[in-house]
């Protein structure tokens, strides 16, 4: 009897204690200046994107049922196989950087690993009936993969927060830095809620030497059409001792660009977001001449172009957004580099020149 006393009290316990903290995430969550109405909202109104139950029918007929010629590579991409232990280096001042795919990329700063929006499935879909599969192997060897200091995650769609990968990882993560409300997603999944620091926009966090800085992008979120806006999406200011970079998230272009560029710039490294765009997406994904003058505004010394070369999100061709945004970047005289899935690029001493392979 008194067994079962005990359990009933640790349990009644555990539930309370849960109770509590969903308790203190609905009320952050509904005092955040960015919330309103019941859900999040960007700065700029955004009247003509709406996604109806319509317009998501007409958005998928259009990408995945409608022939678009050179959409898709007629085979893999090239790529170049990275480990953990040869892209580790045991350096404090080492600071470099591989993508992995999409808006996947690892970096090492202050002598830590860092991930953000660890995508490594073939589909980016619930279903593998509605999407296409990704372009090119994941580079990375995940079973090589030791201690990841953290993981930066900007929003909760399917191409930027996976849930296999987060379980695959979170044993080995220190730290998931998350917008506001993706947490709860997170421990679902069965990430240990004190390893979760959750931001609102203009917040940051510090991980020993390293600051972490949620800022405002231009877009939304939801894994459904019953969830959307339900969390917040953000771009990330990271900078240590000097060294800083930007990673975009999902955006479209807005004046909020400059606003962080004044504010933390200028960076060594802007990873912006450069694919998935056309006049449907015109106020959530940027056009590559957005991405250069997002980059300006940032006052950044090196752009990095991602979130292209493997998915298929929309109609362009697989490899006009590395081909517009290199010709602009000559005409533009912007430091701009392609590098291959898994190539790894010293940011403080980057290469002058890579092979131009998406021409190949």
């Amino acid at each position: 009897m008194k067994l079962i006393l005990k359990i009933v009290l640790i349990a009644g316990g555990i539930s309370g204690c849960l109770a509590k903290d969903n308790l203190a995430i609905k009320e952050r969550i509904e005092s955040s200046p960015q919330y309103k109405e019941g859900k999040f909202v960007n700065k700029k109104e955004m009247p003509d994107f709406e996604f109806s139950i319509s317009e998501m029918y007409q958005g998928l007929k259009g990408i995945y049922f409608t022939e678009q010629p050179g959409s898709i590579p007629k085979e893999l991409l090239p790529i170049k196989k990275v480990t953990y232990d040869n892209f580790y280096i045991d350096n404090k001042e080492a600071f470099h950087y591989t993508r992995l795919g999409h808006s996947s990329i690892m970096f090492q700063l202050e002598g830590k690993v860092w991930l953000t929006d660890p995508v490594f499935e073939d589909f980016i879909t619930p279903y593998e009936w509605i999407g296409w599969k990704r372009f090119h192997p994941v580079p990375l060897d995940l079973d090589s993969v030791g201690q990841i200091e953290g993981i930066i995650i900007s929003h909760d769609h399917y191409d930027h927060l996976e849930e296999e990968a987060i379980i695959r990882l979170k044993d080995k993560v220190n730290y998931f830095i998350v917008p506001l409300g993706v947490g709860k997603r997170l421990v679902e999944w069965g990430v240990p809620k004190e390893k979760i620091r959750s931001l609102d926009w203009w917040e940051s966090t510090k991980i020993g030497d390293v600051e972490l800085i949620s800022t405002p992008s231009q877009h939304f979120s939801g894994r459904t059409l019953f969830d959307r806006a339900s969390t917040l999406w953000s771009s990330w200011v990271v900078r240590a001792n000097g060294k800083s970079l930007f990673f975009s998230g999902d955006s479209g272009y807005f004046d909020g660009f400059k606003r962080i560029g004044e504010k933390y710039g200028p960076f060594d490294i802007t990873f912006m977001e450069n694919g998935q765009y056309n006049e449907r997406f015109e106020y959530i994904h940027m056009f590559p001449e957005q991405t250069i003058q997002a980059h300006k505004d940032l006052k950044g010394k090196l752009l990095v172009p991602i979130h292209n070369g493997t998915f298929k999100i929309s109609f362009h061709p697989w490899n006009e957004p590395m081909e517009r945004i290199s010709t602009l970047a000559k005409k533009e005289k912007t430091n701009v580099l392609i590098p291959k899935m898994g190539e790894v690029i010293d940011i403080l001493s980057p290469p002058i020149k890579l092979e131009e392979w998406w021409k190949k």
